[in-house]
């Protein structure tokens, strides 16, 4: 495993909670004057450039206008961007909305797909709450639980100074004038179907992931005459904001399978799932002069786990814990650490959105903390505790079930996905009468269905896109390693030598720096 898949590992949350630096740096729209609701403003030639890419593309970009809550009738306004990238071919079809995951990430930082745009127009509209002239942020809920990751990140002290500041945030926020129960997803709904009339579309395709493809599910409830064909990756249905501690350990059950399958990892365990299990109940506090929060190692567990080559590493630091090398942990902690941007997160916009959809279906602490499971659900463990307390209300009840719908879906998502799993197709299975759904042995979260076999996804969604149909041929098989390309447990050891090392050749260059002076001292007396 190379250091950019453990960058990347470790910050899917952004695929879940993230938002990316160029949107939240990038200035907000302000409200223009005299300004009516739903009128999209000043739309004029720009260039949209994807945050960490070099490619630039010309579009159009605007300022929305909507209501903070859609619900009041004399609500305030507030203002989101557009950004439009016209179609390269000519005679477009259906244009394309984009729907980032989250709740709390950017709609405005996508690496566009250029294949798509042959055909689409592609549309991306700011989250409310993220992008517009409203940021839910709470900067002081970061520091706190930044100072406390790869410490005690889950200790008494811990959890109950992020629930100071996350109330301390709602009511932060509340005092600038900001209606909080306005930031749902059916807001962000009304707000894509202000832009599609805005813009002049009938119908519009969407192009979801993740919490994106929650947003897309209500929307072919709400606005379904709205809809041509809808693309959901890595499905999240009712109750996945959350998580389950059981459909998790079934996940690492699969993997061990599989590893006993492999001579490599066979020959080391006879039951991978039974030695995970042992290790996170029994992780010890340091190795060597480093120190191990066993909590930390978890979260960042989860977050290498949507991303199945990072896999291999962890398999291999469990797997040397069981044989008392504890080293592997250590660098668990510290990575997790150093690269999960913790404070960057946009809270708030995750507590009301993820808070008032799935806030029922949440069984307290204990039902996502680790117990008697193998891993437990830490990413949940690290929201909800917070999210459950922000006073928000819920959306109504029929938006936050599964409903039946004649809308045109092709649902695709990995058999090994730890943030939304395999079972989400089941559960919508009796519900879309018009949905493909595709299943992709050992692939993990979003960007492995879209980066494994990126021919294979081309082919997938342009013939979904362009016949309804989805070809799926081009996937292969493709075998879940238990190689690591560079151990865990290698890079602490390095660290280690180095921080031995390195203050040993400060002495002896000291020391012969010193010997040399005296030597010249002693000539010249």
């Amino acid at each position: 495993m190379n250091r950019k898949n453990i960058l990347i590992a470790l910050v899917l949350i952004a695929a879940l909670l993230l938002v990316g630096c160029s949107a939240k740096d990038a200035p907000a729209p302000a409200v223009p004057e005299g300004a009516q609701t739903g009128e999209l403003t000043g739309l004029k030639g720009c260039e949209y450039q994807p945050a960490g890419s070099k490619t630039k593309y010309a579009a159009e970009c605007g300022t929305l206008v909507v209501p903070e809550n859609w619900e009041v009738a004399d609500s305030r306004l507030i203002a989101l961007p557009v950004v439009r990238i016209p179609a390269s071919g000519s005679n477009p079809a259906e244009p394309v909305f984009l729907l980032e995951g989250g709740p709390g990430e950017s709609n405005l930082s996508w690496e566009l797909l250029p294949w798509l745009l042959e055909k689409h127009d592609v549309v991306m509209v700011g989250y409310r709450g993220v992008d517009g002239s409203v940021n839910l942020s709470c900067p002081e809920l970061g520091r706190r639980l930044k100072s406390h990751l790869g410490r005690d990140f889950w200790s008494e002290q811990a959890r109950a100074e992020y629930m100071a500041a996350a109330k301390q945030c709602a009511v932060t926020h509340q005092g600038a004038g900001v209606d909080l129960s306005g930031y749902t997803i059916p807001g962000v709904i009304e707000d894509m179907e202000a832009a599609r009339n805005s813009l002049g579309y009938d119908r519009i395709n969407l192009f979801s992931r993740s919490y994106g493809t929650r947003v897309a599910q209500i929307y072919a409830y709400m606005h379904p005459d709205s809809l041509q064909r809808l693309v959901l990756i890595s499905v999240n249905t009712p109750g996945y904001f959350i998580g389950a501690r059981d459909i998790l350990d079934k996940l690492i059950g699969h993997m061990s399978e599989l590893c006993a399958q492999d001579v490599s990892c066979s020959s080391r365990t006879d039951d991978l799932a039974q030695t995970i299990y042992e290790v996170n109940h029994n992780m010890p506090e340091r190795w060597l002069v480093f120190h191990i929060d066993p909590d930390t190692v978890r979260l960042g567990v989860q977050f290498q786990f949507l991303n199945n080559a990072n896999m291999p590493a962890v398999f291999d630091a469990y797997l040397a814990a069981s044989e008392g090398d504890a080293s592997g942990m250590a660098m668990a902690t510290l990575l997790t650490r150093i690269l999960t941007p913790i404070d960057q997160f946009v809270y708030g916009d995750t507590f009301s959105k993820g808070g008032s959809t799935d806030r029922d279906k949440y069984g307290g602490i204990e039902s996502i903390s680790l117990g008697d499971s193998i891993m437990g659900v830490p990413m949940a463990e690290w929201g909800w505790p917070m999210a459950i307390g922000w006073p928000v209300e819920l959306i109504p009840q029929d938006l936050r079930e599964l409903q039946e719908t004649d809308v045109e879906m092709l649902l695709v998502n990995g058999t090994l996905d730890f943030a939304t799993p395999p079972t989400t197709l089941d559960d919508a299975r009796p519900y879309f009468h018009k949905a493909q759904m595709v299943l992709l042995p050992e692939f993990s979260h979003n960007f492995d269905v879209m980066e494994l076999q990126p021919e294979a996804f081309e082919r997938l969604i342009t013939s979904y896109y362009d016949t309804g149909v989805g070809d799926d041929s081009l996937f292969v098989y493709q075998p879940l390693s238990f190689e690591p390309g560079r151990s865990l447990t290698v890079m602490a050891k390095q660290m280690a030598a180095v921080m031995v090392i390195l203050p040993a050749l400060i002495i002896l260059g000291v020391v012969l720096v010193v010997r040399r002076i005296r030597r010249r001292r002693t000539i010249r007396s």
